[in-house]
């Protein structure tokens, strides 16, 4: 593997490989643009990192053998999870109340468009017909309006959505948190 290939597997900088390989940055970003060739020194600490990459350590004089075992990842940060957790339940709680009171916004459109039939159909003489059609179409029109831009089943379909989203990663965190901490 090349220096470039070996910092992208390890995600080390050309600052932090060119400490490693002891030798000057700029050296190194000359060298991995093919405008100088590797020194004996960055030769070797270059095969360990490759040979480390397939699980084998360099013995010094041009062998190899077997990596002893990976060291173990850092165990989870439960008091960051749980702090993650508890901001989930705060927000699910705003979230609830929202949908709540994007129901109650919703309800006096709803009833419009239920009466809106009702009041089309009515039999009896008006005064101005025109008006009152005028009338009962810009009372649906608003309703529609209302509850297609703001209220209505998107806002609130997106809402629940976000909601469940925040339940289900509540649900996991509060699983991992309490397998955590049992011994």
């Amino acid at each position: 593997m090349d220096t470039h290939a070996l910092r992208t597997r390890f995600g080390l900088s050309q600052d932090r490989m060119a400490d490693w390989l002891g030798v000057p940055r700029s050296s190194l970003a000359l060298a991995e643009r093919g405008y100088q060739a590797p020194t004996a020194t960055t030769g070797v600490q270059e095969l360990r990192l490759t040979l480390a990459v397939q699980g084998l350590v360099y013995d010094g004089t041009g062998g190899s053998f077997p990596t002893p075992p990976a060291l173990p990842e850092p165990p989870p940060d439960l008091a960051e999870l749980g702090y993650r957790l508890r901001q989930c339940q705060a927000k699910i709680q705003g979230l609830e109340l929202q949908l709540v009171k994007l129901q109650q916004r919703a309800a006096p459109y709803v009833a419009r468009l239920a009466a809106t039939p009702a009041l089309r159909a009515y039999p009896g003489l008006v005064d101005d017909a025109e008006d009152e059609a005028a009338w009962l179409t810009i009372f649906e029109l608003e309703a529609r309006r209302q509850l297609r831009e703001h209220c209505g089943a998107t806002a609130r379909l997106l809402l629940e959505a976000r909601l469940a989203g925040l339940q289900r990663e509540a649900e996991l965190l509060a699983e991992i948190v309490e397998a955590s901490a049992t011994p």
